[in-house]
């Protein structure tokens, strides 16, 4: 159950030679207690890797597209828990394009190297893959079935998250373990925009967060 406390603070301005005017804002805090805890981990020290790319193999008008090898994501919780997943970009406003689901690859100067996607399939919850990948696009209050098991984590730019529930479920059920495979699919802007006469260093990074629901 959630639980709120507020306070409201109150401030007054005296006018010489005038009536006492009032005024004050109200001031609210919030928060949730959880009995469980959960921790996510990812496997390869969560790190993806594309290696040197030559310059000769991008393409010089349009993006050129990379997927990686999937590794593991896994949330353990303490005991069965209601939550979800979203990833905050640490290059934030550095992508090309800005949407629900692209991170920024860092910048070359003042070039924008490309974006990424974090893409999941082959969610298992508690040892079964008889779930439902679940989506919200308002912070929690309603869920929608995923298009299909094949996902993508959304970007904290938006109130979006993910998560699963029984098959036929509208909303997230509480599990202990959940395990999904995770791979970056990443585009690298045309390398027209690109200056390209010394090496660029690709340099995306985020951080995967649990959402207690």
């Amino acid at each position: 159950m959630r639980s709120a406390c507020a306070f409201i603070f109150f401030a007054s301005l005296s006018v010489v030679g005038g009536a006492l005017a009032q005024s004050a804002t109200d001031l609210t805090v919030t928060g949730t207690i959880t009995p469980a805890a959960c921790a996510p981990m990812l496997s390869g020290g969560g790190e993806f890797n594309f290696g040197m790319i030559a310059a000769q193999d991008l393409d010089q008008e349009a993006i050129t597209n990379f997927i990686s090898p999937a590794r593991q994501l896994s949330v353990a919780c303490s005991a069965p828990t209601r939550f979800a997943l979203r990833a905050v970009d640490g290059r934030a406003g550095t992508q090309p394009t800005v949407t629900i689901d692209n991170f920024g690859l860092g910048l070359s100067g003042v070039e924008r190297i490309g974006e990424y996607k974090l893409r999941t399939t082959g969610y298992a919850a508690d040892g079964s893959a008889a779930i439902d990948v679940l989506e919200s696009r308002d912070a929690g209050s309603s869920w929608l079935k995923a298009p299909s098991d094949e996902s993508y984590l959304f970007n904290t730019n938006g109130p979006n998250l993910t998560a699963v529930g029984g098959i036929g479920a509208n909303e997230p059920s509480a599990i202990e373990v959940l395990t999904t495979d995770l791979a970056v699919s990443m585009a690298i802007t045309a390398a027209k925009n690109l200056t390209l006469t010394d090496e660029v260093t690709i340099d995306g990074a985020a951080t995967l967060e649990v959402v207690y629901l």
